[in-house]
């Protein structure tokens, strides 16, 4: 009996060991301006922003910054039950007048990445807004310092000058804060897998990108994916939508570079088996709901293709699959982002 009992808690304990590395699905907002309508595609209503965080408050979130989701995730560590993050970018002085207020008055925390090369100027924030913000507890991101478009360089070139954009603005970061962030946003949610590498070998824990998606266990904590809530996607109900997704697994996307030279580019997604039920499976380029054009399921391997149907003629595309859970209890998410540099912002 004795040794039943032993058998029978290492089992129940290694359940729980289990359940807690399944656990960690966590979106991730990203914010711009606050209540400032010249900026409508970037911009949210402040009244829409103080709805979003009530919700929170009402139904018992954790707000955590990004560099405490990230410590979790490093660490193995189970997140709460209901968990969001909060992330602004630019360091709009909307943001510092509008914003933070709000989440002061909820007693939420965020995280604001800041390119350098703006602090102070019009309609920025200053040092010592972000000092005063710091020390309230907004954890304090880099955005570069001169908000490049590193992209439109080739390879050679893109690296030395990301590398020079990181030294000027980890310089300006020790000046002013006596410390470096540890925590990344991509201008314009752009980057390559060799800036990954760059960031990593620089000493960064994680980088932002311009994707939608949920931060995950599987999640490349160099291109952690977020919800995008300004213009026609910050409202309270796509808030409440965006906040039970999980992160659709996938173990391996072909291509992984955001390039492309065949137009519409192909997607090949190898998807992790058992989890979500891919004959419901929804395909969105841009929001647009098209056609997926391959599924293959073979024994433990489910592979699925994407491509338009049109040519992409924008700058930035995403493809986005979703599927219901296998169990049909929720939705999972998965974001791809296509970038041609040819084309002007």
């Amino acid at each position: 009996m004795r040794t039943f009992i032993i058998l029978l808690s290492f089992i129940l304990l290694s359940s729980t060991v289990a359940l807690e590395a399944q656990s960690f699905d966590i979106p991730v907002f990203a914010y711009h301006r606050f209540g400032d309508s010249r900026y409508p595609s970037t911009n949210i209503p402040l009244s829409v922003f103080e709805s979003q965080l009530q919700y929170l408050a009402d139904n018992h979130y954790t707000v955590l910054t990004l560099g405490e989701a990230v410590a979790k995730w490093k660490a193995g560590k189970a997140l709460p039950d209901k968990a969001a993050i909060l992330t602004i970018d630019d360091g709009y002085l909307s943001f510092y007048e509008n914003g933070w207020p709000l989440l002061k008055k909820y007693g939420f925390s965020a995280t604001i990445f800041v390119q350098t090369g703006t602090i102070g100027g019009n309609d920025f924030i200053n040092w010592p807004q972000i000092k005063e913000m710091q020390k309230a507890g907004i954890e304090i991101g880099n955005h570069s310092h001169d908000h490049s478009q590193f992209l439109n360089l080739d390879e050679t070139e893109r690296s030395a000058v990301f590398l020079r954009d990181l030294a000027e603005a980890s310089d300006h970061f020790q000046e002013h804060l006596g410390s470096t962030p540890a925590l990344y946003c991509y201008p314009y949610g752009e980057w390559t897998p060799d800036m990954e590498q760059m960031l990593r070998a620089a000493g960064f824990a994680a980088a932002t990108v311009q994707k939608s998606g949920v931060f995950s266990q599987s999640s490349d904590a160099m291109a952690i994916p977020r919800f995008p809530m300004g213009g026609p996607f910050g409202t309270l109900q796509g808030f409440k939508n965006k906040i039970v997704m999980k992160a659709l697994e996938v173990t391996e996307a072909s291509p992984a570079s955001p390039f492309f030279s065949d137009n519409p580019p192909t997607l090949r997604l190898t998807i992790k088996p058992g989890e979500v039920n891919l004959k419901n499976a929804q395909f969105f380029v841009d929001g647009t709901k098209t056609e997926i054009k391959k599924i293959t399921a073979d024994g433990d391997q489910q592979i699925v293709v994407l491509q338009a149907v049109k040519k992409l003629t924008q700058r930035r595309t995403l493809y986005t699959l979703t599927a219901p859970s296998a169990t049909g209890n929720s939705w999972h998410w998965y974001s791809h982002l296509w970038v041609n540099p040819k084309v002007a912002e």
